[in-house]
């Protein structure tokens, strides 16, 4: 039995040291490398900063819109409520 298992280490440490190779490799710190960068590229866009600047605007609107705040506030109205209901201090 002992042989088998072994065997079965021996395979094992082989496909780790093959995995730790390929990691290692320069092509696939290049390939990681690249990726990066480009994902830099991408994110760094004029495109891109504009669709974000575009986004904060939109939420900025939608977070001072006369509407949204009410409906904020009648939510933290109703959490309280339901906050002194489970506390026990509020009417039954």
């Amino acid at each position: 039995m002992s042989d088998a298992t072994d065997k079965i280490n021996e395979v094992v440490d082989t496909v780790r040291d093959k995995i730790n190779e390929f990691a290692a490799s320069d092509s696939v710190h290049d390939a990681v490398n690249t990726v990066r960068d480009k994902i830099d590229e991408f994110a760094a866009s004029d495109t891109v900063q504009g669709a974000v600047d575009t986004a904060k605007e939109k939420f900025g609107e939608i977070a001072e819109n006369e509407k949204v705040q009410e409906a904020v506030a009648v939510a933290r109205e109703k959490a309280g409520e339901f906050k002194d209901r489970l506390g026990g201090s509020g009417s039954h």
